[in-house]
């Protein structure tokens, strides 16, 4: 598993794609909050947080579209899977790489906060829970683009049904469906939606349900994508 986890790693460093998407990714997560400093003047990293949902959207469809796709389309996945590891192994370490990825991105994000320390005083819990909760969604949403990859040989039509997924589960807790649901059903609707679990980390609250929650929409789509590979056997 560890073999095939840094053979997808380096699918992506041995050449210039790896780096250039997950250095937008920092470069825009930065770029957008600092200037949100400017015009709000606010020193917290909860705008931060409330921010790379919408990042990840495009983020983590671009990283995972050919990780199964591509696979399929030139026929190495056949390879892959009359090798002496079981389907659970493959997609673990295609699920790990891709964490790996986001983690990365993430570190190079790192300098926000330790700048803000300088500006201010910064409650560090709250911070760290911040970015657990953000690689808590990440891991569901890598989850999520893993399985739709899977669906097809087509690395567009991978973006495009994960990337499209994704912005309906993130649209699930924002205020948009407020304006045309009863409230009840509003309530219902964000449970299921990803943004209203990461507020409570972005509170710097680790809240059991919201932990339930990322970790079993995770576990769902891997047992999916595992059984799609399964069937190929």
């Amino acid at each position: 598993m560890f073999t095939l986890y840094k053979k997808e790693l380096s699918c992506y460093f041995n050449n210039a794609i790896g780096y250039i998407i997950v250095g937008l990714f920092a470069v825009f997560a930065n770029f957008l909050f600092v200037k949100d400093i400017f015009v709000s003047g606010t020193t917290s990293m909860r705008p931060f947080f409330s921010l790379l949902p919408w990042l990840l959207l495009i983020f983590i469809p671009a990283i995972s579209m050919r990780i199964l796709a591509e696979e399929k389309r030139v026929n190495t996945l056949e390879i892959i899977l009359t090798l002496p590891v079981s389907e659970t192994q493959i997609v673990l370490a295609k699920f790990f790489a891709l964490l790996t990825l986001v983690l990365l991105g993430l570190f190079l994000t790192l300098g926000l906060p330790v700048s803000l320390a300088f500006l201010s005083k910064v409650y560090l819990p709250e911070i760290l829970i911040g970015y657990l909760g953000v690689l808590l969604m990440a891991a569901s949403l890598i989850a999520v683009a893993l399985f739709f990859s899977s669906q097809t040989k087509n690395q567009v039509v991978a973006f495009l049904t994960s990337a499209i997924t994704i912005f309906f589960l993130i649209v699930l807790s924002t205020d948009f469906l407020g304006s045309v649901l009863p409230k009840f059903l509003q309530d219902i609707f964000n449970y299921f939606g990803p943004v209203y679990h990461l507020q409570n980390f972005i509170k710097g609250v680790i809240d059991i349900r919201s932990l339930f929650y990322f970790l079993s929409l995770t576990l769902i789509f891997l047992f999916l994508t595992i059984v799609d590979l399964e069937k190929r056997d």
